[in-house]
């Protein structure tokens, strides 16, 4: 699995540079005033001034890269001596390895690159326009695969295992978005946005069920799933279904879909206002083929060679060598047949945001409050953070934050500078504190960053 997962983040990435970047506006971002890009979190929030955005610095134009999981390197990964191996190596116990894991074993990174925007008052209020592309990778991976893998049959006796939902996808696309915020009354502003999706590749591999039954001379293997993948990725199969291997295809126009942001604000009180969004409601529908799991019973001879020394040849560590093998056992685990023509559609992952932010010392300083939760596969997200905003100057914002959500707890920051003429961000909305010493955070592997430089003119008064 382990060149798998690097094919499906060669293709994302090579999409994120190749065409000069699901990943929003840093939350960090939706109380900072300043900020070009908020009106992603809430159409109805806009800076006071028109600006431009253009790709002239290669990823200075708007890049927002993000990792979201419930688990981390250290879950998976274990120090022995001075090398890394695996929760499947042997000198990693039952205990050791399955007391680290969780029941559904959630991974999901996002990239988004703006390629061209620019917004700037008219018709009564505030216009933006986006075009960027985007790409979301997502997998699970839940607890009874672990358990199957690292325990296997228990002292040779009859031996049952049922793993449910394993799945990976990778979705790559680009949007073209158009929106209007518009003043009702001095509180009450609204907002709405329209997004043309164009698809570039997408591939979904789900197992929703896989039934082993092991026995002293035999372990027979039933599965319910599919595979689909647009032109852009091309799997291989062997003559009895196993996967033999994945590559790159064709890259084209191979989805179309449509979305929607609809958001408003409200001044309660003069220092208090509140506000709320739903973003990303929409679809894509995806041409491309299909493959189901075979549902005849057959026959595997289990993992193999876990805990192997490293090459005295080649020099491929433990740790390449147990990945490799795990990726070679996971392909041979499930068949296929009947590749075909097919569509698949999707729907977006859709957040609701609701704010609240408070001033004190004629805004100089603001606190605010904002409830996420984005609806989707293959979980659904939950979030509260709280932040301290402040303005000093007109040239210059910052916002610290710290959040809660259901895969754990983070602090931000983002740094604003805004004289007139350009604008610079950069920050974090979850800045984690523990790393391995290859720099990849140990536990609740949830980091992000987003910086970018627009041009600045017409400066309102607030």
């Amino acid at each position: 699995m382990n060149n798998i997962i690097k094919k499906l983040a060669y293709i994302c990435t090579g999409l994120a540079i190749t065409t000069s970047a699901v990943a929003q506006a840093p939350h960090t971002s939706y109380f900072m005033e300043s900020m070009p890009t908020r009106h992603q979190l809430n159409p109805a929030l806009t800076p006071n001034y028109n600006y431009v955005n253009l790709p002239l610095i290669p990823l200075f134009s708007g890049i927002q890269i993000g990792l979201n999981s419930n688990v981390g390197m250290a879950n998976f990964l274990y120090p022995r001596g001075n090398e890394l191996v695996t929760g499947l190596h042997s000198s990693v116990s039952n205990d050791e390895f399955l007391g680290n894991i969780h029941r559904n074993n959630i991974i999901e990174a996002n990239i988004k690159y703006n390629l061209v925007s620019f917004g700037f008052a008219k018709w009564g209020g505030y216009n933006t326009f986006d075009l960027s592309a985007r790409s979301i990778t997502n997998m699970n991976m839940p607890y009874e695969l672990f358990e199957f893998a690292k325990v296997g049959q228990i002292n040779g006796e009859a031996t049952t295992y049922n793993i449910p939902d394993l799945a990976i996808s990778t979705y790559n696309y680009a949007e073209l978005a158009i929106g209007h915020s518009h003043k009702i009354t001095e509180r009450l502003t609204v907002g709405a946005k329209f997004k043309f999706l164009a698809g570039i590749v997408h591939a979904s591999a789900e197992i929703n069920e896989l039934n082993i039954s092991m026995s002293q001379d035999k372990w027979q293997i039933q599965e319910k799933g599919r595979i689909f993948t647009t032109p852009g990725i091309q799997i291989n199969y062997k003559d009895n279904g196993e996967i033999d291997n994945i590559d790159t295809g064709t890259f084209g126009m191979d989805g179309v879909g449509i979305g929607f942001d609809l958001g408003a604000t409200y001044k309660l009180l003069d220092n208090l206002t509140l506000s709320a969004a739903l973003t990303d409601i929409g679809f894509i529908s995806w041409k491309g083929a299909e493959a189901k799991a075979n549902p005849d019973p057959f026959i595997f001879d289990g993992f193999h060679h876990f805990g192997a020394e490293d090459d005295p040849v080649t020099g491929e560590s433990q740790l390449d060598q147990e990945t490799d093998q795990l990726e070679e056992d996971l392909k041979n685990l499930v068949r296929f047949q009947n590749n075909q023509d097919s569509k698949s559609t999707r729907s977006l992952t859709t957040t609701l945001n609701i704010g609240g932010e408070y001033s004190i010392l004629s805004d100089k300083i603001s606190f605010g409050l904002l409830s996420s939760t984005r609806f989707g596969l293959p979980t659904v997200w939950t979030e509260l953070m709280a932040s301290a905003n402040f303005r000093p100057v007109s040239w210059f914002n910052a916002t610290i934050n710290g959040s809660f959500s259901n895969i754990g707890q983070s602090m931000g920051v983002l740094l604003n500078f805004n004289p007139k003429g350009f604008n610079f961000y950069i920050g974090s909305d979850y800045i984690p504190f523990r790393y391995s010493k290859e720099g990849i955070p140990l536990y609740h592997a949830k980091a992000n960053i987003t910086m970018g430089i627009s041009f600045t003119f017409k400066h309102r008064e607030k």
